[in-house]
């Protein structure tokens, strides 16, 4: 969307730059036809003084009343005033539409449908009541009554004549069935519940870690040992020995009796080669153990510590260079003779 209405924002501010620009140059025109029409006027105004100062006088055949009529022409000028108005432009933009789509949500048959029932609650309310003290309490004891009563008498009972007696008659009642006659069977049919399981799930993993408990010094433990102990015999034992015997078994015919007789069986024994065999040799590992340990400081003093750093250092290197040395004749003679003398001698 940036990317849109920052190329319209463009647009728009140079639409208003050209149009403020076309507007000044049409005043400008308007302005300088003004004044050339101002300019044309006052010039015919002026002729026409001329002439009217020359037609008051009379050179001889000019009519007093002779009048030149002149037509008058009228310009209007036009101007543009730049007027703001509103420029509608289409601008692209995303529209989201929401189609409407079926969404297909597994339900349990049967589907359990939870109805709720008001029924009502006793509820206790605990309110003070002013019990005076001591207060009397009733106890009632159940006690025999006897009532006394002269002797039996007769208690009569009106029935009327005749007497109803009404006999209930079972009536056959058809009820009209369909043939055949529709049996609906429930048949369980398992049903699928998905549970959802977050992914990745964590999965705890139980190691058994071998816990030392340490032991100061080693202590005697009790040992219970066998020992020997008498019994009496004074009844004898019966003892059942079993002695064995044998027992013929009758048999109708002779049969086969499959043996397993021992087979050659090739194995291949490998040939011994000569191989590297790691021996784990003991040795005491050094494991050091990070303790506090306590310098008693005075007071504290500055540490100074060296720091390295590079030091450009130069280093002469020995350059030819030629010197031109000037030498006068004379000294070259002198120094010529000088050398010759010493040759001879």
């Amino acid at each position: 969307m940036r990317m849109i209405i920052i190329p319209c924002c463009l647009a728009l501010f140079v639409a208003l730059v050209a149009s403020e620009g076309s507007a000044a140059a049409e005043k400008q025109v308007g302005d300088q036809k003004a004044a050339e029409a101002a300019a044309g006027e006052s010039q015919a105004h002026e002729k026409r003084g001329l002439h009217d100062s020359l037609g008051d006088y009379s050179f001889g055949g000019h009519d007093d009343h002779h009048h030149h009529h002149e037509h008058v022409k009228t310009i209007t000028i036009e101007k543009k005033v730049p007027v703001p108005y509103t420029v509608t432009k289409h601008v692209p933009y995303t529209v989201e539409k929401k189609v409407p789509y079926e969404v297909k949500v597994p339900v349990p048959q049967p589907y359990i449908v939870e109805k709720k029932v008001p029924y009502t609650v006793k509820e206790y309310v605990k309110v003070p009541v002013h019990v005076p003290e001591p207060y009397t309490v009733e106890k009632k004891v159940p006690y025999e009554v006897k009532v006394h009563v002269d002797k039996p008498y007769e208690v009569k009972v009106l029935v009327p004549q005749p007497y109803t007696v009404e006999k209930k008659i079972e009536v056959p009642v058809k009820v009209p069935v369909p043939q055949p006659y529709e049996v609906i069977k429930k048949i369980p049919v398992p049903v699928k519940v998905e549970i959802p399981v977050p992914k990745p799930y964590t999965v705890e993993k139980h190691v058994h870690v071998p816990v030392k408990v340490p032991v100061d010094k080693p202590y005697n433990v009790y040992v219970p040992k066998p020992y020997k102990v008498e019994v009496e015999k004074p009844y004898p034992v019966v003892v059942e020995k079993k002695v064995p015997y044998e027992v013929k078994v009758p048999v109708d015919k002779p049969y086969k009796v499959y043996v397993e007789k021992p087979y050659k069986v090739e194995v291949k024994v490998p040939v011994p080669q000569p191989y590297t065999v790691e021996k784990k040799v003991p040795y005491t590992v050094e494991k050091p153990v990070p303790y506090e340990v306590k310098v008693p400081i005075d007071k504290p003093y500055p540490v100074y510590k060296e720091i390295k750093f590079p030091v450009h250092k130069e280093i002469p290197v020995p350059v030819k260079e030629y010197v031109p040395v000037k030498l006068h004749k004379e000294e070259e003679h002198h120094h010529f003779e000088h050398e010759h003398y010493h040759h001879h001698h």
